[in-house]
């Protein structure tokens, strides 16, 4: 079904009595909302409103995964504290590819987490455009993606996936335009569809959805696992070319955060621009050089606060509420946390990219940062967002 925002706050985390508990893999890497970055952390948000216990996995190490020995251990202590209540069920979140660091994480977690009695949400937007998802094999309760990322294009429309079992247990806290058969004002009630268009607001995108089944079967005609072998060797090649770089001082160039190799990882490579010093270059800096020289990158922290956090050394402790309280900007945020910059750069490819793309991109680095003492010419704008 298309994605709003009823699935993420209609799960079965209703009661906190029931000590039901929602388990989030690496914290902000949810892709609730395909469309609306903002609806990342809905799940979380939805199951704390409902008294329901949050956990987070945390990253760990240079290449920011997580351990599977810290998983089994969150999820056995949650089980713990949930077992013993009727329909104790906790829910299970985590991204099949991290949109920050191109880390993929081990799709059997779905059968782990369902052995220790979870229901299992797997992101899969940064994945499944240049990997196949076989959903025969791999059997999460829900699975979220962007079909628009699918076939290249910056925006369209995602899907929220649900198997028939799962959905009958979810109960929305409210309805909307299109969710009901009948409601009644004087009489308090209302009942809601019995399908999936209970949980599809308002009018449906009518207009994209037909493209949805042409871009299907025109990426069938080219083929997944090819453009899954093409964009690998890329990001393989690009990795290996861009780690290398040193300026004279025998400082690198680039900081790249996860994996540093093409084991494990998507196609995404987020780094920052060091200075021959080794201090970091603006990523606004970045943002205006690169789309001068014709590239488009993503800059910031990608909508995804808990690889950042990760990637960037942020403590738990700076990041407590009553240290923060008087920050208004984005600027003064990252001044309160001692911040050299407001995130990162990245780089991904796609079915469109080729060698030419990823060559031209490593002399572009090359030309513009390479032995040279970045200054900032003319005035950065203002940080206005994450």
């Amino acid at each position: 079904m298309p994605v709003d925002r009823a699935g993420g706050q209609s799960a079965p985390l209703t009661d906190g009595r029931d000590a039901r508990t929602l388990v989030a893999a690496v914290a902000g890497d949810l892709d609730g909302g395909p469309q609306d970055p903002s609806s990342r952390l809905l799940a979380v948000g939805a199951a704390r409103a409902a008294g329901a216990s949050v956990r987070y996995v945390p990253l760990s190490g240079p290449e920011l995964r997580v351990a599977e020995s810290d998983l089994g251990t969150v999820l056995e202590a949650a089980r713990g504290r949930r077992w013993g209540r009727a329909q104790g069920r906790g829910l299970f979140a985590y991204p099949a590819q991290s949109n920050f660091s191109g880390v993929q994480h081990p799709l059997d977690w779905v059968d782990l987490a369902h052995r220790h009695g979870y229901d299992v949400l797997l992101d899969a937007a940064a994945f499944t455009p240049t990997n196949r998802l076989d959903l025969r094999t791999v059997r999460p309760d829900f699975v979220c993606l962007s079909w628009y990322k699918l076939f290249g294009y910056p925006t369209g429309i995602g899907a929220l996936l649900a198997r028939r079992e799962a959905l009958a247990r979810l109960r929305r806290p409210w309805f909307a335009g299109g969710t009901i058969r009948a409601v009644s004002v004087q009489g308090d009630w209302h009942r809601s569809m019995d399908d999936e268009s209970a949980f599809e607001d308002g009018t449906l995108n009518f207009l994209s959805i037909p493209d949805v089944l042409f871009g299907l079967r025109w990426l069938d005609g080219i083929g997944v696992d090819l453009v899954h072998s093409r964009v690998g060797l890329l990001t393989e090649w690009l990795l290996g070319r861009l780690t290398a770089l040193r300026h004279r001082t025998g400082q690198p160039v680039l900081r790249v955060y996860g994996p540093t190799t093409g084991e494990g990882r998507g196609a995404t490579v987020t780094f920052n621009v060091l200075r021959p010093d080794g201090s970091l270059v603006d990523e606004r800096l970045i943002a205006r050089e690169s789309a001068s020289a014709g590239f488009s990158l993503r800059t910031g922290c990608f909508c995804n606060p808990g690889a950042g956090e990760g990637a960037f050394g942020i403590s738990g402790t700076s990041l407590r509420r009553r240290l923060l309280a008087r920050v208004d900007t984005i600027d003064q945020y990252l001044g309160a946390l001692r911040l050299p910059t407001g995130g990162a750069a990245r780089v991904s490819f796609g079915l469109a990219s080729n060698a030419a793309d990823a060559e031209r991109f490593l002399a572009f680095v090359e030309a513009s940062y390479l032995d040279r003492d970045v200054t900032v010419g003319p005035p950065l704008p203002p940080r206005l967002r994450c």
